[in-house]
């Protein structure tokens, strides 16, 4: 539980800086409209030289695509850290709903595995190793540190 709330305080913070991020850029979108405006303004009347025009034009152009491209992302990865934030609420129900499994059935499986990857068995200091990833539903696949080895 203190890993979870500790990982959960991490992804909160995370989610508020990213959005604070995007506001800024959405803002900074916007006053660049006004300004690249008043710059035409500018140049029509005669106050900004050709060349002065153009590179200031090219400048605030170049910062608004990139800022445009700097939205899109933080739109994307805000939207997936809610998404995992979903799955991660849905495994855990799902675990709450087994915290006392006495014998694993094909129910069980069905609910918590999407799917299971076993690779091809390598002999390491004579001993056979395979290496099996399982992917969880709502989750993926989580790494877990190769603690002990089992031979079979």
């Amino acid at each position: 539980k203190l890993v979870m709330h500790k990982t959960e305080k991490n992804l909160l913070k995370e989610q508020r800086q990213n959005q604070k991020e995007l506001d800024e850029a959405v803002n900074r979108i916007s006053a660049l409209d006004t300004i690249i405006g008043k710059l035409y303004e500018d140049h029509v009347f005669g106050k900004l030289t050709e060349d002065r025009f153009i590179k200031m034009y090219s400048d605030y152009e170049k910062e608004q695509e990139e800022l445009k491209e700097k939205v899109e992302f933080l739109s994307e990865k805000i939207k997936t850290v809610k998404d995992q934030a979903l799955n991660t609420d849905n495994f855990l129900k799902l675990v709450k709903k087994y915290t006392e499994i006495e014998e694993l059935d094909a129910e069980i499986i069905r609910e918590f595995v999407d799917k299971i990857i076993v690779f091809k068995a390598e002999k390491v200091n004579g001993k056979r190793q395979q290496k099996i990833r399982i992917y969880y539903n709502c989750i993926g696949a989580i790494d877990i540190p190769n603690t002990e080895s089992k031979t079979a």
